[in-house]
């Protein structure tokens, strides 16, 4: 993977190719959520090389974000384990935004949502607030990891076991259902196995019962009992043998197009979900994830620092998600922080079809341009006029250009071109950037007039 000609060849910058200010900020939409003024230009001094390096392993977390982090959790964890509806997502919600929005590691939370997406659980299915907690946190612990860990260990998730009914899964009465997806739509894809191997699979996986409290209800611990396990001869993927779940898992994992479809999803999740790539593009990669043990950190690396990754196949080849979307605006911007600045950017990222932690079914969001409807846009340019005008209701101050300017020591007649920069990298079609100067040269309610021309140009709604 080292000739010019090869795509996932890395990246050198070059006098024609430079290094430049759009190949930065595109860097940090893909693998974080956007970059503030001051970390685009740290890492157009670094240049590529430090600069993903330093998102592949990232400083540890101030003190300060860890205390926070830490007490938003402690009132999550101190909700109780009884039954809870989606209505009650916030405090989650607003805890994760903060480790999105203010956290040293943008790359582990994106990878983070990349994996809440793909093994898609719901807390309308769960109804428990620590479990999906546990599960978010699990996901980070494996973000980067080896995916054959963490597919051992969603399989033993709490929050699993309950959304797909493994926790019900017996040698006397097998139960299917996360056998079916994890062939489908974890591991495989369709196509690439048969009725009979989902039955197989789902035999391989018995074992695990729900605990029980003093009155026999069923709690939210489970336990693996070996007099469920299903320990009889089965034929899974063309291989037979008393297959249980380590092998099942093996054995999955053995299959070329385990590491093709999963480079696929990861391809679309950083690089494109506007073409389908071919095998010749695709295969090279999978050939890397089986020969690093499937290390997701080794094959996003390889993405990450590829000329293709830096090429107009991928740059404006995504659709912003709401999470992205608002996360992204707040880091940029950098706006004053209020109690209510993410819980409703939680709220607004519901009201446009993706509450975390409440995907709407098993296959997660479908994502591209399912984000451009009329209510999500309409819901998108309400957000960014609270945001920008501040709502007495919701607590939220205006937002202040000129504070923004001063901490970079820019003057206001730098205003326009700055946030042009800042947010689109001078990507800007010419009709919105004539509106957006003919109003930043009026008052201070006309130049937050023109940030919003800014922030709801198409090109923005872009990554």
């Amino acid at each position: 993977m080292k000739s010019d000609s090869d795509p996932w060849a890395p990246y050198v910058p070059t006098s024609a190719d430079p290094w430049n200010l759009e190949k930065v900020a595109h860097l940090q939409r893909r693998a974080g959520f956007a970059a503030n003024w001051s970390e685009l230009h740290r890492d157009l001094k670094a240049g590529p090389a430090k600069s993903i390096d330093r998102l592949l392993h990232p400083p540890p977390a101030s003190q300060k974000f860890q205390r926070v982090s830490d007490a938003l959790k402690n009132i999550i964890e101190s909700s109780g384990s009884g039954f809870m509806s989606a209505e009650s997502l916030s405090p989650l919600q607003s805890w994760w935004m903060f480790r999105m929005t203010f956290g040293s590691d943008p790359l582990g939370e994106k990878l983070t949502l990349f994996w809440h997406n793909h093994f898609a659980t719901s807390m309308s299915g769960v109804y428990n607030l620590k479990l999906m907690l546990d599960q978010n946190e699990l996901f980070r612990k494996h973000a980067r990891g080896k995916f054959g860990k963490l597919l051992q260990a969603i399989e033993a998730d709490p929050a699993m076991l309950k959304w797909l009914d493994g926790g019900a899964n017996h040698k006397e009465h097998p139960n299917e259902n996360f056998a079916r997806e994890l062939l489908e739509l974890f591991t495989l894809g369709e196509g690439n196995y048969s009725e009979t191997d989902i039955r197989e699979a789902a035999r391989g996986l018995t074992g695990w019962k729900p605990g029980r409290d003093t009155l026999l209800h069923e709690t939210n611990e489970f336990f693996y009992d070996e007099t469920l396990v299903d320990t009889g001869q089965k034929t899974f993927l063309g291989e037979t043998g008393p297959w249980r779940r380590e092998e099942i898992f093996r054995i999955i994992l053995q299959q070329p197009q385990a590491a093709r479809y999963l480079c696929r999803r990861l391809y679309r999740w950083f690089v494109s979900e506007s073409i389908i790539p071919d095998d010749t593009l695709i295969e090279p990669l999978a050939i890397q994830l089986r020969a690093s043990n499937y290390s997701i950190e080794h094959v996003v690396g390889i993405i990450l620092r590829s000329q293709h990754f830096f090429s107009p196949a991928a740059y404006w080849q995504r659709v912003k998600s709401p999470v992205e979307f608002c996360v992204g605006t707040i880091r940029q911007l950098e706006p004053k922080r209020t109690p209510n600045l993410l819980p409703l950017a939680a709220l607004n990222c519901d009201k446009q079809g993706q509450a975390l932690f409440n995907p709407p079914s098993v296959k997660g969001w479908d994502g591209g341009t399912a984000w451009l409807t009329t209510n999500c846009t309409l819901t998108r340019i309400n957000w960014t006029t609270e945001l920008l005008n501040g709502s007495q209701s919701s607590g939220l101050k205006a937002y202040d250009p000129a504070h923004w300017l001063k901490e970079y020591s820019l003057k206001p007649t730098q205003a326009v071109e700055s946030f042009s920069k800042l947010l689109l990298q001078n990507n800007l079609n010419p009709e919105s950037a004539a509106l957006a100067q003919r109003l930043a040269d009026g008052d201070q309610q006309q130049f937050t007039a023109a940030l919003q021309v800014l922030l709801q140009t198409p090109e923005y709604q872009l990554a």
